[in-house]
């Protein structure tokens, strides 16, 4: 039986999203605590609010598309809302309620697999949830969360987003609060320091001893730290303008819940600060102590950097006896306006998906946003910003060796309230974890170090977050014999999936030799023809077979491989490579009973750190390599990371395990290929060449609008944490259109990019729209720069930008998108997209694609047709311009 190389390959449930939490984490607690508290709000609310109950199938309620109700024995009323599917909706009419507030929404739903719906109240923004599934289509579940409703009559909508939703019984709603979060800051005690003491300096980083605690002054950057309350405030100053984080403290989850504030002594000692020169630069470590009798020290550390607009920050707890813990937090805020950006525009929070499965969007979510917030939790970082000025906080973990990072937040009026950045983050939906967070125990515990910067240009924040972890952790380097440009060519998946022979293999091969190898469409000459699963459709003599023909005809040879997934059945079946030592039962990952974790993506997870594991990887890593491969996709990565019972007794959590295994598979390959991961993580970052932005992209319109919102948001890995960001491959006969097709090779190109076309070149289609878009030098030039664009707006919620920009010394490339299937004009102000043009009086701008000249002084202005987009080239002159 065939396993390794996905022969079940991607069971995936399209409508599973990132931004359920199943795993709630508290602001002044961690998980355990968090869960017991939010159980005793909603009882004290429950007890204490009026309850109302409204039917789905009521006549006065409203249907579209599929939508309307239909028979149900099991439901109340007799009767539920079904076919939410492919576009439709149905909205609760006159719901009324005598007091305004917030309820806790009970949903009676049947979902015999998991679903998710989209919920707006009163025609406002529409958020996500995906309850649990339901023991089948006839059973009935209850599942929670609040709205804010106005007294009198209210409008619930529900829709399927365009997939498929749950059926709907009804909505129960009890009165919780008509608490409002705030509408101003919040004081400031903690940055009252007393009179200063002693400054010294260390280069121009200043330390002020204060009569009630201390303060650093690095540029505009500014710590402060009381010891009498033990709550410290980061501040930015600069042209009358100022950002702060004030409150914060670290916590840490023994069998009580501390945290750095409740110490009775917090000790500063200014002959401890310490000099450090690391990659990131020179700086200052500045400590300090939290100590009572009976608990472990708490040190709080921060790393200052001379010249640069950030800090790290880290706490560590010591103690003479072994401890253990699943949550610990460096920074913590619990403050009304806690964190302030000084500016009260377009203000924004960034959720960063764990990793790119289940086509997991980012989501720039409005900071004004106090409810429901465990579903808004962000994995391993995020920016805080004003979308309008640009300027805001970037935060995040630039360490990934034990933990996985989560970031908790709530706010209201333009300022956040709550944030709790910690380790020990675990969520169905968004790791992908069945069990909590492991422990981690020793007499010392270290948080992950956290990145805390304020930017006058987020964009420019979130690069430099990227190259804060490069410098904390390298990118992987190439090999000596690895060709380190952006790789060019093929890849079986999109063309012809489980189909794949030695026949299509060879004659793909030929064809990109004949038609296409010959003109732009390669890089130096290099040319990949990439198997990806289903491969082992071939035997071994094929396959080396296959190699040599692919060799000669002048082309490298690349290879797909799943190291952490096993796609069958019999645990019983002996593992490749270990000799009959090792059953698959021996080596899949389990919990603390025993149990072989849940599939995820229709796979068992392997334990990375068993010998079994090990030798599998060997078996296969070996044979690639003898028949000379030089590119491997290593795909479904995240199951590596999964929270487990592993067999090395030094490993206790999922990253650990991933660093272990993924390190090992490096060692294997030693050099030879070219790494590409595929569904993976976002961190650890150093084991990869490349790696996936985004989910599987099928060349369609929507695929590429949703590729793209992973770069609109996460364009910064390029170059950064990784040498290029892939944006799958362009399947251009799916695109529906040439425009779309076209679409989709814009897309690619300017994502930084891993440039692969993955059609089957028998089809008549596929080959036209390849030997018009696959051979335009200009705009594979572009390709070929590997560098990825950034966005020009960053306030698109879920959904991509239309607009990117990249800087090339002094001339511009821009690409414009329409993701719809109707004409669009689009204006682009020059100013707004950050375009210098200081002592021009305008642009020459070169259409990329039809080699079209034009002059434009101020703005852009482009009538798009349906699926178009559009690739530019902007050289600043001097003569004269029209607007």
């Amino acid at each position: 039986m065939k396993v390794d190389t996905a022969k079940r390959r991607k069971l995936k449930t399209v409508w599973r999203f990132v931004w359920i939490a199943i795993l709630v984490c508290s602001m002044t607690g961690g998980p355990e605590i968090a869960s017991l508290r939010a159980a005793a709000e909603e009882a004290n609310g429950q007890e204490a609010g009026a309850s109302y109950s409204f039917e789905a199938e009521a006549p006065v309620n409203s249907y579209s598309g599929k939508a309307g109700p239909v028979d149900c024995n099991t439901c109340s009323g007799g009767a539920k809302v079904g076919n939410l599917y492919q576009g439709s909706a149905m909205q609760f009419n006159e719901v009324n309620v005598t007091e305004a507030g917030i309820y806790k929404l009970s949903l009676s739903y049947i979902s015999g697999d998991s679903r998710s719906f989209m919920v707006s109240v009163n025609g406002g923004e529409r958020e996500r949830f995906t309850p649990p599934a339901t023991k089948d289509w006839n059973t009935v579940g209850v599942f929670g969360f609040e709205v804010r409703l106005q007294a009198g009559a209210n409008t619930l909508s529900f829709d399927d987003d365009g997939g498929y939703a749950p059926d709907l019984d009804k909505i129960s709603l009890t009165f919780v609060s008509a608490s409002d979060p705030g509408t101003g800051p919040g004081d400031g005690e903690d940055l009252e320091l007393g009179a200063p003491v002693k400054t010294v300096k260390y280069g121009p980083i200043a330390v002020t001893r204060h009569v009630k605690g201390m303060s650093v002054t690095s540029g505009s950057l500014k710590l402060l730290y009381n010891t009498e309350n033990g709550l410290s405030a980061y501040s930015w100053k600069g042209r009358g303008e100022e950002a702060k984080i004030q409150g914060a403290y670290s916590s840490l989850q023994l069998d009580r819940y501390l945290t750095s504030k409740d110490y009775a002594k917090h000790e500063f000692k200014l002959d401890e600060v310490e000099r450090f020169q690391d990659r990131g630069g020179k700086g200052i470590k500045v400590t300090v102590n939290n100590k009572q009798d009976g608990l472990p020290t708490l040190k709080q550390i921060y790393y200052i950097y001379e010249q640069r607009d950030y800090l790290l920050t880290q706490v560590i707890a010591e103690q003479a006896a072994p401890m253990a813990t699943n949550y610990i937090a460096p920074l913590i805020v619990d403050r009304r306006g806690g964190v302030d950006l000084g500016q009260y525009g377009d203000n924004r929070v960034l959720v960063v998906p764990f990793d790119n499965d289940a086509w997991s969007r980012y989501l720039s979510k409005t900071i004004n946003t106090d409810l429901n917030n465990h579903n808004y939790e962000s994995s391993e970082l995020t920016a805080i910003f004003d979308n309008d000025s640009r300027r805001g906080f970037v935060i995040g973990s630039v360490s990934h060796d034990t933990w996985k990072t989560g970031i908790y937040w709530s706010g209201s009026n333009d300022r956040l309230h709550k944030l709790n950045v910690y380790g020990g983050f675990s969520s169905l939906a968004s790791t992908h974890d069945s069990l909590p967070h492991a422990k981690v125990s020793g007499t010392e515990i270290a948080s992950p170090k956290v990145f805390v910067g304020y930017f006058t240009d987020y964009r420019d924040g979130l690069e430099t977050y990227g190259r804060a972890n490069a410098a904390e952790t390298p990118p992987l380097a190439f090999g000596p014999g690895v060709p380190q440009g952006v790789p060019v060519g093929w890849n079986s998946w999109g063309a012809v999936g489980s189909n794949l022979t030695y026949d299509k293999a060879i004659e793909t091969s030929d064809y990109f030799k004949e038609q296409l190898q010959g003109t732009s469409f390669n890089n130096d000459g290099q040319l990949y023809i990439n198997l990806d699963s289903y491969w082992d459709n071939m035997n071994d003599e094929q396959l080396g077979q296959l190699v040599d023909h692919i060799q000669a005809n002048g082309q490298k040879a690349g290879i797909y491989y799943g190291p952490f997934v096993y796609w069958g059945d019999n645990l019983s079946q002996p593992v490749e490579g270990t000799d009959g030592r090792y059953t698959y039962g021996d080596i899949v990952l389990r919990d603390t009973q025993g149990n072989p974790l849940p599939k995820l993506d229709g796979a068992y997870a392997v334990d990375p750190t068993h010998p079994g594991t090990k030798l599998r990887i060997d078996y296969y890593m070996n044979r690639f390599k003898e028949h000379g491969f030089e590119y491997i996709k290593l795909d479904f990565l995240s199951h590596g990371a999964l929270e487990g019972q592993h067999h090395n007794p030094q490993v206790s959590t999922g990253i650990q395990a991933y660093n272990e295994g993924m390190a090992y598979i490096v060692d294997a390959l030693d050099g030879s290929m070219f790494i590409s991961a595929s569904i993976a993580p976002l961190f650890p970052s150093q084991y990869a060449h490349s790696r996936r932005i985004s989910c599987d992209v099928d060349g369609s319109l929507g695929s590429t609008e949703y590729q793209l919102n992973n770069l609109t948001y996460g364009w910064w890995q390029n170059g950064t944490i990784y040498r290029y960001t892939d944006p799958d491959y362009m399947t251009l006969a799916k695109g529906g259109s040439l425009l779309a097709a076209q679409t989709r090779v814009n897309a690619t190109a300017i994502s930084g990019t891993v440039f692969l076309n993955s059609d089957d070149v028998a089809d008549p289609t596929a080959r036209e729209y390849m030997e018009k878009l696959l051979v335009n030098p200009a705009v594979n030039a572009v390709a070929k720069k590997g560098q990825a664009f950034r966005p020009i707006e960053g306030n698109t919620g879920t959904a991509a930008a239309d607009g990117y920009i990249l800087k090339d010394g002094s001339a511009y490339y821009l690409a414009l998108f329409n993701f719809t299937n109707e004409p669009v004009e689009r204006t682009l102000e020059f100013e707004r997209a950050a375009m210098d043009n200081k002592g021009r009086s305008g642009f020459r701008v070169t259409d990329l694609w039809t080699g079209e000249e034009s002059r434009a002084k101020t703005e852009l202005h482009v009538t798009l047709q349906g699926a178009e987009s559009k690739l530019y080239k902007l050289v600043p002159v001097a003569g004269g311009g029209k607007k």
